[in-house]
């Protein structure tokens, strides 16, 4: 496909995040995007005016090791854009300089000539087309991902350098993102083509007759005949998925019921797919309110601190106004809202969010507590390889209750507790069970103390990769109301980190094995 979009490019724009070694003088590259341009005239933005032969550089940071420099060059010809992105090793020039790769390969992604297509990016902060520049057309995408990481590797640290500052600094004052944020692009180039058949499609509704008008904003070369798939869901089901010929640039398309969630793909006379308008629910009302302030609320509280004066400013909240016509029921939501309603039992089912109300009769307290142990077990049972068990009051008996229930022999158990919330005399518990179960041939169960005041409060299980949270100490946990939850993979990554870091780490924990020893030893 990409050799059929040739025509309607006449030149590249290259902006690349380059670094130089102050040594060697050698130029590396860090990040590039190739932008396709057609004859339209695009406004781009650049750091300043002063083009050295077509090439621009922003922002020199001279520090330790390396430069930092921003570049924008234009490149003459679609050929010649096509070779940089395609055979990056060979023909990566910038103002006759050769620019070097820390990485010996790329990985294509697609990996044959069709693109990524994307639809308008103006409002878009997640994934490819939040780095690329704004199009309202939408945007066919090719990448090179450095799949081994080298780039990353080298530049990125766990502290924050100085070079890292400034490729911070270069890319969120003129590419409008942080780079170190989106840290897996770094390394990569994007061949990224706004679309070449048109600047924009504008979609509006109409109730009479039923359907939708299109206005087809075309750019300077003649209107092409394109393919419209409309898709409308209502509620998870498809209700309508029907392509139509578009031969005029203004006209309305008549629908046979109101579209829902309404989602749009052009294809080109060659059935190409060169544009999409993600599902979206067209407008019938808008509501708003309005808060009218009363008063300013002061109120004085006596701290250990001495007095302490707070102020809270008071609203009272108007009747919400409606433009338009709202439903009183909506169809398209009746079925989906009742599997909605259900949804607490398929996230209980799958352990990921259960709530325990608590109870007053000892007979329900019980039951509640012995079904909320079951549930621990099961999730920690899942571990294949590690087992953290969190909680400041983890005692002899949750390690008999918990930690020895562990099937798998090979699992290492990691206990992490607090010195704040367990005495002398149960350390000496926990030191003395865990020493008769290492004593056995299984995997091996390690305690640490955490030392001084707990830095430790809400209570987490990690299994491996997976973390839950759970809302009470575990000798005390279904007894009350309380519930326990996993927390979202990106999230838990950084509850692993941080609790490895209070494990391993001597300055916040030690071996509990080690505490009663000097506890024993005065």
């Amino acid at each position: 496909m990409i050799q059929k979009l040739q025509p309607y490019y006449k030149k590249a724009i290259r902006t690349s995040l380059l670094t130089q070694d102050r040594l060697s003088k050698k130029w590396y590259h860090l990040f590039s995007v190739i932008e396709l341009f057609t004859e339209d005239e695009y406004v781009y933005k650049i750091p300043n005016s002063d083009w050295i032969e077509g090439c621009i550089r922003a922002k020199q940071s001279k520090l330790e090791e390396y430069s930092l420099y921003l570049s924008i060059d234009e490149i003459v010809s679609f050929d010649e854009a096509l070779k940089a992105f395609e055979k990056p090793f060979e023909n990566f020039f910038i103002d006759g300089q050769k620019i070097s790769f820390v990485n010996s390969s790329f990985v294509k992604e697609p990996s044959g000539n069709y693109p990524l297509v994307f639809a308008s990016n103006f409002y878009t902060d997640k994934g490819i087309a939040s780095i690329l520049p704004k199009r309202k057309s939408g945007l066919l995408v090719w990448c090179q991902i450095d799949n081994q990481r080298k780039t990353d590797n080298k530049f990125i640290s766990a502290s924050v350098t100085k070079e890292m500052s400034a490729m911070q600094e270069l890319t969120m004052e003129w590419l409008g993102f942080d780079i170190l944020q989106k840290r897996e692009h770094i390394g990569n180039i994007y061949l990224s083509a706004p679309n070449p058949y048109f600047r924009e499609v504008e979609m509006s509704l109409s109730t009479d007759p039923m359907g939708v008008f299109y206005k087809i904003l075309t750019r300077k070369n003649n209107f092409e005949p394109l393919k419209f798939r409309i898709i409308d869901k209502h509620g998870g089901a498809i209700a309508l998925d029907k392509t139509i010929e578009i031969t005029k640039q203004v006209d309305l398309i008549e629908l046979p019921h109101e579209p829902h969630l309404f989602e749009l793909r052009i294809y080109n006379q060659d059935n190409d797919l060169i544009a999409i308008h993600e599902p979206a629910t067209f407008l019938r009302s808008i509501q708003f309110g309005m808060s009218i302030k009363q008063a300013d609320f002061q109120v004085k509280v006596e701290t250990e601190k001495g007095n302490k004066e707070f102020m809270v400013e008071k609203f009272s909240k108007q009747k919400p106004n409606i433009i338009g016509k709202t439903k009183d029921f909506a169809p398209e939501y009746y079925f989906q809202n009742a599997d909605k309603e259900r949804q607490h039992i398929e996230l209980a089912q799958r352990k990921e969010f259960i709530f325990y109300p608590g109870a007053k009769e000892e007979a329900e307290k019980t039951k509640l507590k012995e079904n909320a142990k079951s549930i621990i077990r099961e999730i920690i049972n899942n571990a294949n390889d590690t087992c953290y068990l969190c909680d400041p009051y983890f005692s002899s008996m949750d390690i008999v209750e918990f930690a020895f229930q562990i099937k798998n022999s090979g699992v290492k158990i990691n206990i992490l507790n607090s010195k704040e919330a367990v005495s002398k005399e149960e350390a000496k518990k926990i030191a003395t069970v865990i020493n008769e179960y290492n004593s056995k041939p299984f995997g091996k169960i390690e305690v640490r103390i955490l030392r001084g005041n707990s830095i430790l409060h809400d209570r987490f299980i990690v299994t491996d990769k997976n973390v839950w949270f759970i809302g009470s100490s575990f000798n005390e946990f279904g007894n009350r109301a309380s519930c326990i939850a996993k927390i979202p993979d990106s999230s838990g990554k950084l509850i692993i980190k941080e609790i490895e870091k209070w494990y391993n780490s001597d300055e916040f924990s030690q071996n509990i094995i080690d505490f009663t020893k000097e506890t024993e030893n005065g």
